[in-house]
C-alpha cells in the first residue's frame, strides 16, 4: 500500500537525516505525486520533544474537508524504517488507512500516521518555527496551499481548505441550475481542467484523462453549506456509497491567473464513446 505524508515527510532532507542517524538507506522513500486525504484536517495538539514543539496531526472531520500532502511508494524496509520515525512502537503515532485524491482527482486509498490517543492535548501545541518551515516549504514546493497550515496555527482547524468548486454544465452561468449555486459564489472566473466531456443528453458529464473540459472556477462563501446542496444536485451521496450517480473529487483547475485546487463532480456510470462532446465545452456542444 501507498503512503501518504503530511508533515515533516515531506521534507527529503528531514528523512535522509533521520535514516542517516539511525543508520538505515534512505533510497526506498519514492515519491509519486501530490495528493489530498479526504475527511481530514492538520491539527497541532501533540507535543514532541524531539521537535522542541508540536508536531503535526490529521483529525477526521467530514467529507467537505480535505489536507494536502504527497503519495509515496515505499519498499518493505522503508516501511520498518518509517514506523521508527514515527514512534510506533513507542505508541507515539499509529499507521491508519485513509481514502486519497490523487493529482488526476482519481480516489484510492493509502496508508499515514496519525498521533495516539493518550498523546493528544487537549489545547493547541505550538510547532517550532524550524518545524513549521519544513510543513510550509513542503506544500508550497509542490503547488499546494498553505492556508490550511495558517489555519491550524492561528486555532481554526477546522476550516475547509479548499475554497474553490469547479463547474462544466448545468451549474454554469446561463445555464438551468446555474441560479442554485448563485447564492454561494463569492466570484467566478474561466478554467480548464485534464479530462473528457460527454453528452448525457440532460446534462454532461466528466471522466478523468486526457482532453481538456473547459468551465467556471467558482470560489464558495458558506463552503459546507454550497457542497453539501450541490451534492444533492449531483446525486453524490458521500464517500462510502456506490450509488453515486457523480463522486466529488479534487483537481487542480489552470486559469488565466494560475493553479487552484478545486472540488469538483465526475460522473461515476459508463459513458458511450460516442457522446464526447470534442470541443470540452457544454456550451458548444
Amino acid at each position: 500500500m501507498m503512503y501518504f505524508g503530511y508533515g515533516s515527510n515531506l521534507d527529503w532532507n528531514d528523512w535522509k537525516g533521520f535514516c542517516e542517524r539511525n543508520r538505515r538507506s534512505p533510497d526506498g522513500f519514492i515519491e509519486i505525486e501530490p495528493a489530498w486525504v479526504l475527511g481530514h484536517n492538520l491539527k497541532f495538539h501533540y507535543h514532541s520533544s524531539g521537535r522542541k514543539g508540536g508536531a503535526a496531526d490529521i483529525v477526521p472531520l467530514n467529507h467537505y474537508h480535505a489536507t494536502p500532502g504527497a503519495l509515496f511508494e515505499l519498499d518493505e524496509d522503508t516501511w520498518e524504517t518509517m514506523n521508527m520515525k514515527e514512534g510506533t512502537r513507542g505508541g507515539y503515532y499509529e499507521p491508519k488507512e485513509v481514502r486519497i485524491v490523487r493529482q488526476s482527482g482519481q480516489i484510492c486509498t493509502a496508508l499515514t500516521y496519525v498521533v495516539c490517543e493518550d498523546k493528544i492535548k487537549p489545547h493547541y501545541t505550538e510547532p517550532s518555527a524550524e518545524y513549521e518551515h519544513l510543513i510550509r516549504q513542503g506544500l508550497l514546493s509542490r503547488s499546494l496551499p498553505d492556508s490550511g497550515l495558517n489555519y491550524s496555527m492561528d486555532g481554526n482547524w477546522e476550516l475547509p481548505v479548499i475554497e474553490h468548486l469547479f463547474v462544466y454544465g448545468t451549474l454554469m452561468s446561463g445555464e438551468v441550475r446555474h441560479e442554485e449555486l448563485s447564492p454561494y459564489i463569492e466570484s467566478m472566473e474561466d478554467g480548464s481542467m485534464q479530462g473528457r466531456l460527454y453528452d448525457l443528453e440532460y446534462y454532461p458529464g466528466v471522466k478523468i484523462g486526457e482532453g481538456l473540459v473547459h468551465g467556471e472556477l467558482i470560489k464558495m462563501t458558506d463552503i459546507e453549506s454550497c457542497l453539501s446542496s450541490m451534492d444533492s444536485i449531483e446525486g453524490f451521496y458521500g464517500y462510502e456509497s456506490k450509488n453515486s450517480l457523480y463522486e466529488r473529487t479534487i483537481v487542480p483547475i489552470q486559469t488565466n491567473g494560475g493553479v487552484h485546487w478545486a472540488w469538483t463532480y465526475v460522473y461515476s456510470g459508463s459513458i458511450e464513446v460516442n457522446t464526447q462532446i470534442e470541443s470540452g465545452r457544454w456550451k458548444k456542444r
